[in-house]
């Protein structure tokens, strides 16, 4: 089960907001944010590789409305990553390191794993 900072962390990665932001706003040093989006990224690699690409996937799709409007539960993220878009999402940027909306999925396969 997520801790109760992870949940807020997500949060804010879902509503696309940097580190220090987030610090500021939950009075956290910013390594400690940090430390929790690495041992996400650590906890959901494996799954993202897993993830099988679209043959004609060349564009990103928008997802921002699905992560801003998400309630950090297990049912809305079941949804959230059966969705066809958010698939296509993650394959493509499965490699990004800096990727606030992949923060935010990575918290989703957590909760669902």
């Amino acid at each position: 089960m997520a801790s109760d900072l992870e949940k807020q962390i997500a949060y804010w990665r879902c509503q696309n907001k940097p580190v220090i932001f987030i610090a500021k706003t939950l009075k956290v040093p910013c390594d400690e944010i940090r430390k929790v989006i690495f041992a996400w990224k650590r906890k959901t690699q494996a799954y993202l590789d897993s993830l099988e690409s679209e043959p004609a996937l060349f564009l990103n799709p928008d997802i921002r409305g699905l992560l801003q409007s998400t309630d950090l539960t297990l049912d809305y993220a079941r949804k959230l990553l059966s969705n066809e878009n958010v698939v296509n999402y993650m394959v493509l940027n499965r490699n990004e390191k800096h990727d606030r909306y992949m923060d935010c999925l990575r918290y989703h396969i957590l909760l669902v794993q």
